[in-house]
């Protein structure tokens, strides 16, 4: 199954949202288009790899250069994309990639762990991933899983490191933290690169891109975004979403917007006394009017106004939390 497969079926947006949104802020260096996505160096050392035309990596990625060695976040959902990430990590550095980092368990960013782990990664990840990774991804697929897939996600490794509070990883002198935060599935994580103001958010932040809300706490999420733009140095960070081109402080306000106008227009529906499909055609228009030029509305835009729904009325299933 090709990630551009996997996209259409899961209603995922990330299908051309690197050919679609230009970068915003610093010039950056891009290789060619050879790879299945494009890679960009966004600080020293430090670099995006962001999802090419027609969503063959699944969703971004990328990867930290330190003194002794290589921190790669999240693993796409095509191994093959991974195999090249390898590749140009390894025409950039001869230093060993030791660790592998998931921001959550969703199978577009964790498809590629056993490549890494080949490589010589160690996989890090939030507790619930361990627990969730080979049980949970299975209701993304909804009524598209297949024996093929089921045997897929059997076969997804499982991390080595699992936390549940902040932690610091040394490559040598260069410092990569790794921080725990609430709202896209219960187990995310985010890793920010101090000496070189980069914070790599996972999907927890999705630029101009409408997000994937099926496990999300929107509640829970939009602090954790505002706390972003809340960052001693946010204006001059570089913010690299799970999905959409690598992104400013300005976007990830832009975020914060869109998912508290998904709240608002769904709480105002019921208030009006709407439910389900009602709710869904009365605030689709309302809220096309606000973000329909983002990258896959069309499509996701009725399921976040039915899962905010749920979520306001207590009834949104939601994976659990692994217990220790």
């Amino acid at each position: 199954m090709t990630a551009t497969a996997f996209f259409r079926r899961l209603a995922a947006p990330a299908t051309a949202a690197a050919a679609l949104l230009a970068l915003q802020g610093s010039a950056v260096a891009e290789t060619p288009a050879a790879d299945p996505f494009t890679l960009k160096q966004i600080a020293p050392g430090v670099y995006a790899a962001i999802d090419g035309p027609g969503g063959r990596s699944g969703s971004n990625a990328g990867f930290v250069i330190g003194d002794d060695g290589v921190l790669v976040i999240d693993s796409f959902f095509d191994p093959d994309a991974t195999r090249a990430l390898v590749a140009d990590i390894h025409k950039l550095t001869p230093k060993p990639i030791r660790y592998v980092v998931n921001t959550h368990y969703h199978v577009d960013h964790v498809g590629g762990d056993a490549v890494l782990r080949a490589a010589g990664a160690i996989i890090i990840a939030h507790r619930n991933v361990r627990g969730w990774i080979r049980t949970e991804n299975v209701h993304l697929f909804g009524d598209h899983n297949s024996p093929r897939i089921a045997a897929m996600i059997a076969a997804l490794p499982l991390p080595d490191v699992t936390i549940d509070k902040g932690i610091t990883v040394w490559l040598g002198a260069r410092r990569v933290l790794i921080q725990p935060v609430l709202g896209h599935t219960g187990g995310d994580l985010i890793v920010s690169i101090p000496d070189a103001k980069v914070v790599f958010c996972g999907d927890i932040l999705w630029r101009h891109v409408s997000p994937n809300i099926i496990d999300g706490d929107v509640a829970d999420w939009t602090r954790t975004v505002a706390t972003l733009q809340q960052a001693p140095a946010a204006s001059d960070t570089v913010f690299v979403p799970g999905h959409g081109d690598v992104a400013t402080v300005k976007d990830v306000a832009d975020f914060q917007r869109y998912l508290g106008d998904l709240r608002a227009v769904v709480a105002a529906e019921r208030a009006n006394g709407l439910t389900g499909k009602p709710l869904i055609d009365a605030a689709l228009p309302k809220f096309a009017k606000q973000h329909g030029d983002w990258t896959a509305f069309a499509h996701f835009a009725p399921l976040e106004l039915g899962y905010m729904e749920d979520e306001l009325a207590d009834r949104k299933r939601r994976p659990q939390p692994v217990a220790d």
